[in-house]
């Protein structure tokens, strides 16, 4: 089985307090809050919050290799998906169609901010019971 590794991207909160020099060991484990990534200093992740790396060979030796994972489910990636359209519209691509894709991509931004708005008050609601 494949190693993968991870750091801390500039953009994540946990950027400060839990980057490291090197990319470190991570694995995959499924949780309801999105926290899917275990290891490192924070512990849990989300995947926006990682940069991925796999150990590939080069010339003989053993090098990390960064790589994308891409979660479709989280609002931040959402978002940087609909900018990316808004900036293509207009350059020789096919208005109508791409009318109908930024009109798609509207509806999954609303589920998805009100999906991430519920799921904020569930880890909230957690976190209240927790100290209970």
């Amino acid at each position: 089985m494949t190693t993968i590794f991870a750091n801390v991207r500039p953009e994540s909160k946990y950027f400060d307090g839990q980057a490291q020099d090197q990319p470190f060991p991570v694995q995959f484990v499924p949780d309801i809050g999105g926290y899917h990534w275990s290891g490192g200093i924070g512990g849990q992740y989300r995947t926006a919050d990682l940069y991925f790396f796999m150990e590939v060979k080069v010339r003989g030796e053993v090098e990390l290799m960064r790589f994308e994972v891409v979660n479709p489910s989280d609002l931040n990636e959402l978002e940087l998906t609909k900018l990316s359209v808004l900036k293509g519209v207009g350059r020789d691509w096919g208005s109508y169609y791409w009318e109908k894709v930024i009109k798609v991509l509207n509806a999954i931004l609303r589920q998805a901010r009100k999906e991430h708005k519920a799921q904020l008050a569930r880890e909230q609601e957690g976190r209240e019971n927790d100290r209970w």
